[in-house]
């Protein structure tokens, strides 16, 4: 396959022919003059205008043609960008896409590769702050590291919220881990050195340094999920609500399983979400079947909206309704323990069922002893602590 890459930067041509080895790029600063022998085409929107567009279609009329924009200040560019490309069958990447995540989507789509590895990064998402993805990722971690014997991490990716109150944390954060992000020097024992163990997951809190919530760089948050990888088996991520920033963006993208929590507060379904989702995430080729929905503190009753109709505000599957446990929750917050360990209910059995759904989807493996266990550290972190 011959994909000509119209961009002045080098580094795409050598990732690409790193990727697949059936595939020849050529590197070029301009169209003119170009072969017309090729099978495909990357955009880079930094030599690339949106009005380019029409005319290089019609230049390669039958080319599977990528686009990556650069720099949209504003949701009217965004949506501009999008029905354009969509006019003239060319995909739009996302514009937070670092270079080896863009060369990895477009090689996968080119060859039609599933990498299952993904789905063993599992992200949430919230419509609006207070849907509860802390209390939802927190305590499925808790679930999930009990069914099997693979080392769980959970990253609160979340600028705003550094998830450190739900349990004694004792570990360091995201902010503190911000030089090494920015130099790419981010090692394997620095990162385990700032996690906490809680009983059978580990743990890196968020940021929590207010100044630099909107200073996280994609490929910063990149790094470190590739670190990550080096030592746990699955990753739970809570991205939090703010998809104008690199740490959701980079969840997003990243991950291969990626979950929507919700509740039946009006402003998260009507509210924030719908302008999340066509201002920013379908814009950059995002769709709602990304996502399944998880409806937190479900309060059944005819005063408030039901499942079928949330799922037709959201235009999603639902995969779980996890009840209101009412003050159950209030209790366990202020004692500091996970709810998953505060009582067996009916919440205990939802969370257990995204488990193993979770488990089925990444092909993780059971453990033999899966209940009530206590896990001691193993392998690597054992050497550090």
């Amino acid at each position: 396959m011959k994909l000509l890459i119209v961009s002045k930067n080098s580094t795409y041509k050598q990732l690409f022919e790193k990727r697949e080895e059936g595939l020849t790029a050529f590197l070029t600063s301009s169209l003119s003059n170009t072969e017309k022998n090729i099978d495909a085409i990357f955009l880079d929107g930094e030599m690339i205008q949106i009005d380019d567009l029409n005319h290089i279609r019609e230049l390669y009329p039958n080319q599977t043609i990528f686009f990556k924009p650069v720099a949209l200040k504003s949701d009217i560019l965004t949506k501009r960008i999008s029905k354009v490309a969509a006019a003239v069958k060319i995909h739009v990447m996302n514009e937070y896409s670092t270079e080896e995540q863009l060369v990895d989507e477009i090689t996968a789509r080119l060859f039609e590769k599933d990498n299952t590895s993904t789905k063993r990064i599992i992200s949430f998402f919230g419509t609006h702050s207070g849907a509860g993805v802390t209390t939802t990722v927190l305590n499925l971690a808790r679930s999930l590291s009990q069914k099997t014997d693979e080392k769980v991490l959970v990253l609160s990716l979340n600028s705003w919220d550094p998830a450190d109150y739900l349990y004694h944390y004792e570990g360091q954060y995201l902010n503190d881990l911000k030089v090494d992000l920015n130099l790419k020097n981010l090692t394997v024992q620095r990162l385990s050195e700032a996690i906490h163990y809680n009983d059978s997951f580990y743990h890196l809190a968020g940021n929590r340094d207010i100044k630099l919530q909107r200073m996280y760089q994609p490929y910063e948050i990149e790094h470190l999920i590739q670190v990550a990888q080096q030592i746990f088996d699955v990753i739970l991520i809570d991205a939090g609500t703010h998809f104008d920033t690199a740490p959701t963006v980079q969840s997003y993208l990243s991950s291969g399983l990626k979950f929507l929590v919700t509740n039946q507060e009006v402003k998260g379904y009507r509210g924030y979400f719908p302008y999340v989702f066509h201002q920013l995430i379908e814009p950059a080729g995002g769709s709602a079947d990304d996502f399944l929905l998880i409806i937190n503190k479900y309060q059944p009753g005819n005063t408030l909206i039901n499942e079928k109709d949330l799922e037709d505000e959201l235009n999603m599957v639902k995969i779980s309704t996890i009840p209101d446990v009412k003050e159950l929750g209030t209790m366990a917050a202020y004692q500091r323990k996970l709810l998953y360990d505060f009582t067996e209910s009916a919440y205990s059995k939802e969370i257990d069922f995204l488990s193993k759904l979770i488990i089925s989807e990444g092909n993780i493996s059971e453990s033999i002893n899966p209940i009530g266990k206590t896990k001691e550290k193993r392998g690597l972190f054992s050497l550090f602590n």
